[in-house]
């Protein structure tokens, strides 16, 4: 019992185990990113971030790549009016007409400059200007979600100084790493040409804004794949400027710590394995897809409104996973059950009855007719024997033979229906439908007189050797569950029932192992040998009946002599039928149904029976 209640704790504490593990080592870190890269880009960047693209149509007409560095010195003259200018362009190294450039920067102190790190080396400007580097680290997929601070120690990133010159207190850097929250895809940022600029400097008002300048041509190779590009790269200078107004805005994306989603994981896990999963199947799958439906709007309403991702990996799956092991355990405990109610109360009814009953799940009262074998048996002399052993030696045989009685019986495929002390009852074709109920119940008849004679020997002289008496009769009956409200029990009752039970009582009379009636002998009579014993009238029947003996060992002369014998005595022809009765002895030392119709003739030869003697023999006791 107690190893049952700890199944589920122990199951949940495994794959919690198995969950953390996973968690706090950011496994399925790109398909957990990808889940969430949609709900991106549904904002609006700010008006004031401007980028002067140098695309296609400016190379095209400015002249080739890389340009005379006058131009620059132009262009940072047509912006000299913003706020903060970032040049996203690389001035690593000198050139001859870098005066000009030199100058213009020495005269402007808004401008920041980039730089790059490489494997902890730091390539910087040659101005005399302010700088940060503009590395842009992918994932493990090739997809730029964030930004790291800390590349290179003592220098920043060439946006977070772009928002650092424009305020006199910037908020410090306190992350290592910002999630980066993208406002649209490529070209939703303000864009001008350089090529626009150039040709009409005084056209656009730059004032108070934040203008980067930087590569937009994809031919320059400076494009990546971020969240909202929708197969689109973005121009690295776009991703400064959406990392600039994440530091403007302090709009970064904040995700979950693993401590978190593992509580969360937890929560999913109690819920699913002691909750969910004892639900009937068909309110569990609805409320598990309900609960993850709205746990994902819940993880919608709070990125849009406070930039906060929820995990929409873990929690999900856990929760599934979760469930759907407390499914499992219920199956196995069910089985469980089932096994130990099939092995329990097998040993009280049918185990073919209780499979019916435990997948119809009903047990009504009242029955059905059907065409059954019913089937006694009963120990010869079993007061006498119980007056010789003690209570629990009696107790332990009779155990014992009921056992081997009855495992014999299930073999054959037939239902006990109720232990009466010493006697069995049991029938054939009922709860399961069975063709050859008939045969059946006589191959299960003749089998037991076997293994009667085995278990004989291990009573090792205890006691006399047992004998028993078995009837068999096939007929109608009303097969199922009688008794009352609270307590019945399936059997079978009718006529055909009675007479089963009259045919075993006579086989005490007739000294025979098994009598069985004209219909089953009917049914049997080319499977087993068999001999035709008399015409009888059983007490409380008015219609005589023909009873067979079911031979356990076959002797076909004896047999044939014996009914000639009988066919002689029903004629009314006794002088005739006692000779026959006699030769059948010779044949038969010792045989009581022979012996009994000799006594008859003999009666019958001094006193005729008359007339109207219909050779049916009356039975006065049952």
């Amino acid at each position: 019992m107690k190893k049952n209640l700890l199944i589920r704790p122990l199951i949940l504490l495994s794959l919690l185990l198995f969950f953390s593990l996973l968690i706090f080592t950011n496994s399925f870190s790109h398909v957990r990113a990808s889940l969430t890269d949609n709900l991106q880009g549904q904002k609006n960047p700010l008006d004031n971030i401007v980028i002067i693209g140098i695309d296609d149509q400016s190379i095209n007409e400015i002249g080739r790549w890389p340009w005379e560095r006058d131009v620059f010195a132009e262009i940072l003259l047509a912006v000299r009016d913003a706020k903060v200018i970032g040049v996203d362009l690389s001035f690593f190294e000198p050139s001859k007409d870098d005066v000009l450039l030199n100058s213009t920067l020495s005269s402007r102190d808004n401008v920041v400059l980039a730089a790059e790190v490489n494997k902890e080396t730091l390539y910087k400007p040659i101005f005399d200007s302010d700088f940060g580097y503009v590395n842009l680290v992918t994932d493990n997929d090739g997809v730029v979600r964030s930004i790291r601070t800390n590349l290179k120690q003592g220098v920043k990133p060439f946006s977070y100084k772009i928002y650092e010159k424009a305020w006199p207190s910037p908020a410090e850097i306190s992350q290592d790493v910002y999630n980066l929250n993208f406002f649209g895809g490529a070209g939703s940022f303000n864009e001008i040409s350089a090529r626009d600029l150039l040709s009409n400097p005084g056209k656009y008002d730059f004032n108070g804004k934040f203008v980067l300048i930087g590569a937009t041509a994809p031919d320059l190779h400076d494009t990546f794949v971020v969240p909202t590009s929708d197969g689109i790269e973005m121009p690295g200078v776009e991703i400064q400027a959406t990392i600039v107004q994440n530091f403007i805005l302090n709009s970064f994306v904040r995700k979950q710590s693993n401590l978190f989603i593992f509580f969360l994981v937890l929560f999913s896990g109690i819920l699913g394995v002691f909750f969910l999963s004892r639900l009937n199947i068909y309110y569990t799958i609805p409320l598990v897809i309900g609960i993850i439906i709205l746990y994902s709007i819940l993880g919608i309403l709070l990125f849009n409104n406070s930039n906060l991702l929820l995990d929409f990996f873990f929690v999900p799956i856990s929760l599934i996973v979760f469930t759907g092991t407390g499914i499992g355990i219920n199956y196995i405990e069910e089985k469980k059950r089932s096994a130990y109610i099939s092995d329990a109360f097998g040993k009280y009814v049918n185990k073919s009855l209780l499979n019916k009953i435990m997948e119809t799940k009903t047990l009504n009262l009242g029955g059905e007719k059907k065409n059954i074998t019913i089937f006694f048996s009963d120990i010869r002399g079993f007061t006498n024997l119980s007056e010789k052993l003690s209570p629990e030696e009696l107790g332990d045989l009779i155990n014992n033979y009921l056992t081997e009685m009855t495992k014999i019986i299930l073999k054959n495929k037939g239902t006990i229906d109720k232990f009466i002390g010493d006697a069995i009852m049991a029938f054939w074709n009922a709860p399961l439908e069975e063709k050859q109920h008939a045969e059946l119940a006589c191959a299960a008849a003749i089998e037991q007189i076997k293994a009667l004679r085995e278990f004989n020997k291990s009573l090792k002289g205890k006691v006399n050797e047992l004998k028993i008496g078995c009837g068999i009769h096939t007929g109608d009956a009303i097969v199922g569950n009688f008794g009352s409200n609270d307590r019945f029990d399936y059997t079978a009752i009718g006529d055909s029932v009675n007479l089963a039970s009259r045919l075993e009582g006579l086989t005490k009379h007739y000294g025979a192992s098994i009598i069985i009636s004209e219909s089953t002998h009917e049914a049997i009579k080319n499977k087993f040998p068999s001999r035709r014993i008399d015409l009888v009238r059983v007490k409380g029947k008015r219609k005589p009946v023909t009873i067979y003996e079911l031979c356990t060992q076959e002797n076909k002369p004896f047999i044939k002599q014996f009914e000639k014998a009988l066919d002689l005595y029903l004629k009314s022809r006794f002088k005739e039928s006692k000779k026959e009765f006699d030769k059948a002895l010779k044949m038969k030392k010792t045989d009581k149904p022979s012996s009994i119709f000799l006594e008859r003739c003999k009666q019958f030869i001094k006193k005729n029976p008359g007339k109207n003697w219909d050779g049916v023999f009356e039975m006065e006791t049952k």
